[in-house]
């Protein structure tokens, strides 16, 4: 999980300085959705699996 979160931060400073120095907003986006995966999907992917333990272990 670290890794994703250290990509998706990595990706987002050399998109964005890509983007801002091309002028080029749709590789901005881009690197504002990497920084929004890497921050949020781990979070969303432990949640995940902990909610489809829980429903397993009820069953």
């Amino acid at each position: 999980m670290v890794y994703l979160e250290i990509t998706g931060l990595i990706l987002f400073i050399v998109l964005m300085t890509l983007g801002y120095r091309k002028n080029n907003r749709n590789m901005m986006l881009i690197s504002a959705l990497c920084l929004l995966i890497g921050l949020a999907a781990p979070e969303f992917i432990s949640g995940f699996i902990e909610g489809f333990n829980a429903v397993r272990q009820a069953a």
